[in-house]
């Protein structure tokens, strides 16, 4: 134990030597968020510190990639002070004010920077010097598999304790308590071992790697696992390819993406194949690319019609970014004799840089190409009316919606410059943080001026499901919708007599983010009868059980599974027709009777008052429920 001990603290000392700056990041960053979940993340006020530390920690999730390619570029301590400037310019200058408070582009744009920096300090070290692709593959694969160990060996760990305090608690009834345990687990595991762990895999010598010939389990996962993917994927494309030409029809919007899912599995085909390649096969490297090369031409073309119908988005940009790059690159291993893979890891860093640059950045074109087709829109459709097309009036509300989510109300000045200001005079006179209703939230506002009332996704997805109802003359229902009559009947009484307890459930199943605009809550007094402190139960609920937890200790879990099944055919029995429609947001209102479930166990008696539940037909599941449930614990 001692020689062990002796040995792991040698390692974690030279990993400290090899990488400070790494460590110490990971050291901030994981100090920091241990104190928060300690203190439970309390009020900035409370605590008033806490936003210029948050920042700090999310500030280091930068410092880590960044420090580590310094380091594995130049061991010089001028690179680390470079690297100390910018990390003190992007905080004064890039970071916002609070990181909460932050709009998805930031994230978007800051893990990008994280993601290219790790890609790039996989090629530092060769960065002004040669090095033979097989060399360059032997230092990949290193790093690759110090990533795989270090995520495997982390979730071990985690496991490991969990299952730990589990044995305890079970066998010797002892009680690991804390204020968010796992969370304070989990950091102390994925911020410091994991980042430990994986610095010290890191080979100390780069361009001293010896290659070594590939293990059984390599040669079969590149040669019967890769290699027949790409093969499929080649196939596949290939014939649609020829079915485009053959048929002259258009390629798809989702042609782009699965072209680039078949260049990222090629590419990683190819570097696997590195230790294989012979003068026998050799000569398929450069089919391989050709095969990229020719398929970005597809690409080209799918994402061009996009953008030419409907502009340039932030996922367009990237998709025409990478279908560049591609080409590029493919060209470039096409034509070249000596090519190297380094390239692979210093061009995409690059294309971030290129893509986050102010004039030609990924926000700025999306927002002037989408000003030049709402501008294009307006000029060939004015005068607009409810009566003017559907088409042309979502196109209209979709971009407005856009660009107001995405660049603010100011985007919009250049295209509707008198409705801009009539807003602006209108919104000066009501508080910022005011909760307005979302039908005088800017788009509906615009699209009112307009002369149209605005066509939001929803409605434009029941506009072409109504289109094909009519076309196919088959009524098919895409969901549920079961009401009960207790929320809109005010006489109905109900007796709630041996009950001590009402609270409120719901179930959601994963549902993608619209992206509305989101208003300031206004600012609310809570009763001190109503405090956290009398809620002792918690209600945690899935699609098919409820689980009813008191102080951690869980009480109850109630299949409402045959529940469902039997509120379904009591839809199916009030329909009473199998080509019943059922428009968004309506559906058959139930007896209470029908949606009340009562269960009663040796602990405690409860009754669940269901207002509303939704099943998909298409997909044969839950989507969602709500209601009251009352508690009487015996």
């Amino acid at each position: 134990m001692l020689s062990f001990l002796d040995t792991l603290s040698i390692n974690f000392l030279n990993t400290l030597k090899r990488f400070p700056l790494v460590m110490l990041s990971a050291y901030l960053f994981t100090i920091i968020l241990f104190v928060f979940s300690i203190t439970g993340h309390g009020p900035m006020e409370k605590y008033p510190n806490y936003n210029v530390a948050n920042k700090i920690a999310f500030l280091m999730t930068l410092a880590m990639p960044l420090f580590f390619a310094l380091r594995l570029l130049s061991k010089k301590w001028i690179l680390s002070l470079i690297g100390i400037a910018i990390l003190v310019a992007y905080y004064f200058f890039m970071l916002p004010e609070q990181i909460q408070g932050a709009n998805s582009e930031f994230f978007q744009r800051h893990f990008l920077w994280a993601g290219a920096l790790f890609l790039f300090s996989i090629a530092a070290p060769f960065l002004f010097r040669s090095v033979k692709n097989r060399d360059f593959w032997e230092w990949t694969q290193q790093i690759l598999f110090a990533l795989l160990a270090t995520a495997i060996f982390s979730v071990i760990l985690f496991l490991g304790l969990e299952g730990a305090k589990y044995a305890l608690q079970k066998l010797f009834d002892i009680t690991i308590r804390g204020h968010r345990i796992e969370e304070q687990f989990t950091l102390l595991i994925f911020a410091l071992f994991s980042i430990h762990y994986f610095l010290a895999q890191i080979p100390k010598e780069p361009l001293s790697i010896v290659a070594r010939p590939y293990t059984k389990v390599e040669n079969i996962f590149t040669k019967y696992i890769l290699t027949p993917l790409v093969i499929g994927y080649f196939l596949i494309l290939f014939a649609y390819t020829a079915k485009i030409i053959y048929l002259g029809e258009w390629p798809t919007g989702i042609m782009a993406k699965l072209i680039l899912i078949f260049s990222a599995v090629a590419i990683l085909t190819l570097m696997f194949w590195t230790p294989l390649w012979n003068e026998k096969n050799n000569k398929y490297k450069k089919v391989i690319w050709v095969a990229i090369l020719l398929q970005t031409f597809v690409l080209a073309m799918s994402i061009y019609l996009r953008i030419d119908q409907y502009g340039f988005t932030e996922n367009r940009y990237f998709i025409a970014l990478a279908g560049v790059w591609l080409f590029v690159t493919a060209l470039y291993f096409i034509v070249t004799t000596n090519s190297s893979y380094k390239w692979i890891f210093i061009t995409i860093p690059l294309f971030v840089v290129f893509s986050q640059s102010p004039v030609v950045s990924a926000k700025e074109v999306s927002k002037v190409s989408q000003v030049a087709k709402l501008q294009t829109l307006l000029g060939s459709s004015m005068p607009l009316s409810e009566d003017s097309n559907i088409t042309v009036k979502y196109q209209i509300s979709s971009k407005i919606e856009y660009l107001f989510r995405k660049h603010g109300i100011d985007a919009l000045m250049p295209v509707i410059p008198e409705i801009v200001a009539t807003y602006k005079l209108k919104d000066e006179k009501q508080n910022d943080c005011e909760v307005r209703p979302y039908d005088t939230s800017f788009p509906h506002y615009a699209t009112k001026e307009l002369g149209f009332k605005l066509i939001d996704q929803w409605v434009w997805e029941q506009h072409i499901r109504d289109t094909k109802l009519e076309e196919t003359e088959v009524a098919y229902n895409r969901s549920i919708f079961i009401h009960t009559n207790r929320q809109y009947n005010d006489t109905n009484s109900m007796n709630i007599k041996g009950y001590d307890w009402l609270q409120s459930f719901s179930f959601f199943s994963p549902m993608m983010n619209m992206g509305m605009p989101q208003y300031c809550p206004p600012v609310m007094e809570v009763s001190p009868n109503d405090s956290n402190e009398t809620r002792i139960y918690t209600i945690k609920t899935d699609k098919d059980i409820i689980h009813i937890e008191k102080e951690s200790k869980n009480i109850a879990d109630i299949q409402i599974d045959s529940f469902i099944n039997r509120a379904k055919e009591r839809w199916e029995k009030e329909s009473n027709n199998d080509k019943f429609v059922l428009r968004p947001y309506e559906g058959v209102t139930l007896s209470s009777k029908d949606l009340t479930l009562e269960y009663e166990n040796s602990e405690l008696k409860v009754k669940f008052l269901f207002q509303a539940i939704e099943l998909s037909l298409k997909e044969k599941k839950l989507v969602r429920y709500n209601g009251e449930i009352l508690i009487h614990e015996k």
